[in-house]
């Protein structure tokens, strides 16, 4: 058996709108992880299959470079991890392996599969597909390629013959504790950073699946907690130190789900003598000035807080789950211990009414002052509450992102919520608040003063380019 897996170029991405917006490469490179998983799980139960992964973007593979690699692998699969704002990529792809060879089985897996899988199964060059966690059925899926004959009959499988069906059920892992940690012989180690790291080489970790959070605006697709136990994260800690890394990025959509959780894991790292930077993404509603204190002791360098928006009454609005006075109380204590903060902040959500209402929630926003802040306007995606909202009240044509889903076109404009603010303004604010807050002379020293590296430097320089230049 040929196995390969392909995350996709992006150069048919769907844009919001055209003109100055930060891109991909902008906030970092990070491994695919969902790929990497599979592909380790498949080496382990599977040993006697040919494993090959490309992850385009980062790998520079245009499709010159991804023909050439089928031609020259001869797969006799070939899997395409899909998320819906890159579905043209993710068919050309699949078109692509079915002109070079008919019989080569294509299988999409992903995001995307969560909320369209019939649409995307229904494409003539997809021959199944996979919605959810895709370790175990990927695994079978091969099984039975190599048997001689794909049938399906595995939770989370759907072929051709089940477009008939409206029952599409999704595969969880629930003791993720199982699974191996991925396999870094499968991409380059050199092509992945972060924008914010210290470290030239960063290492994304997961530690845990699903956010139980119920954010209107998010389209996490699994909803349901799961966290891996301290020894067996240790282990993979370690395993990553052991392979030259200095800096771990816990890429968990809710890494400080309890408290206690962070506090744990911190001191077995004091405890164990590790010595490494680490940031994680998380919630102000579930820390303490104790977490963050022993996280920081235990090398915790920087943490990404989803803070949203600045009032109570719009974060109540969202269903965040937070308050005001949280993101003040977590945003104090991170100075106090000199840990750096990001903020990520939305602008054009349904309660702000004019470009006077975005403008004054970004200035409460500054007020908040974390060490960067990432800036986007509302995309109401499809799957999510806020996007249903906007479906009953005629404010987003649902067929919009249907009819794409079925005949996707690069020149596709997704609907954004304009019921207040044109596509236009909400480009313009955008800018201005990126300006705002990064173009202050105050914000440039202070920053400069903290930067301790020259890869900080350079990759700071670069972003205040980009940002004053409309570069």
């Amino acid at each position: 058996m040929n196995i390969l897996l392909i995350a996709p170029p992006i150069e048919n991405k769907v844009k919001y709108f055209h003109g100055w917006q930060l891109s991909v490469s902008d906030y970092g490179s990070f491994p695919p992880l969902g790929l990497l998983y599979i592909a380790t799980y498949l080496k382990r139960n599977m040993p006697e299959a040919n494993l090959k992964l490309i992850d385009s973007v980062p790998e520079k593979a245009g499709y010159p470079e991804i023909e050439d690699a089928i031609r020259d692998f001869h797969p006799d699969i070939v899997g395409i991890s899909a998320f819906t704002i890159c579905l043209v990529d993710v068919l050309r792809v699949a078109r692509l392996a079915k002109k070079i060879n008919n019989n080569i089985h294509v299988c999409v897996g992903g995001p995307h599969l969560s909320v369209y899988p019939k649409q995307t199964l229904a494409q003539a060059e997809v021959d199944s597909i996979i919605i959810g966690e895709g370790e175990y059925v990927f695994l079978e899926l091969a099984r039975q390629a190599k048997a001689g004959k794909i049938i399906g009959g595995v939770n989370g499988l759907y072929l051709k013959a089940d477009l008939k069906t409206s029952d599409f059920k999704k595969a969880d892992i629930v003791d993720i504790d199982k699974l191996p940690f991925f396999d870094l012989s499968f991409i380059r180690k050199d092509i992945y950073y972060s924008t914010v790291g210290r470290q030239r080489n960063v290492i994304t970790l997961l530690t845990s699946r699903g956010c139980p959070y119920q954010c209107t605006f998010c389209d996490v697709p699994c909803k349901t907690f799961r966290g891996r136990k301290i020894d067996n994260m240790l282990e993979e800690i370690k395993l990553r130190l052991s392979q030259g890394y200095r800096e771990i990025f816990f890429y968990d959509d809710t890494f400080n789900i309890t408290t206690e959780r962070v506090i744990d894991l911190s001191q077995r790292i004091i405890d164990d003598k590790l010595i490494f930077d680490w940031s994680f993404r998380g919630r102000v509603n579930t820390l303490s000035y104790q977490m963050l204190e022993i996280a920081k002791r235990a090398g915790c360098r920087r943490i990404h807080f989803g803070i949203e928006t600045a009032t109570n009454e719009g974060l109540a609005e969202i269903k965040k789950g937070t308050t005001v006075e949280q993101v003040k109380d977590a945003l104090s204590w991170c100075r106090q211990l000199r840990i750096k903060t990001i903020g990520d902040f939305i602008i054009g959500l349904p309660f702000e009414k004019s470009r006077k209402d975005v403008i004054a929630n970004i200035n409460r926003l500054m007020e908040f002052a974390p060490d960067y802040g990432q800036f986007n306007f509302l995309q109401p995606l499809p799957g999510t509450e806020i996007y249903e909202s906007g479906v009953r009240q005629g404010i987003i044509d649902p067929m919009k992102w249907e009819n794409f889903t079925m005949f996707p076109s690069a020149d596709f404009t997704p609907p954004l919520w304009t019921q207040y603010l044109s596509r236009a303004d909400l480009a313009d604010l955008l800018y201005y608040a990126y300006r705002k807050y990064y173009i202050r002379p105050g914000y440039i020293l202070n920053t400069l003063a903290s930067l301790r590296t020259a890869s900080e430097l350079k990759r700071f320089v670069k972003g205040g380019l980009k940002i004053l230049f409309k570069c």
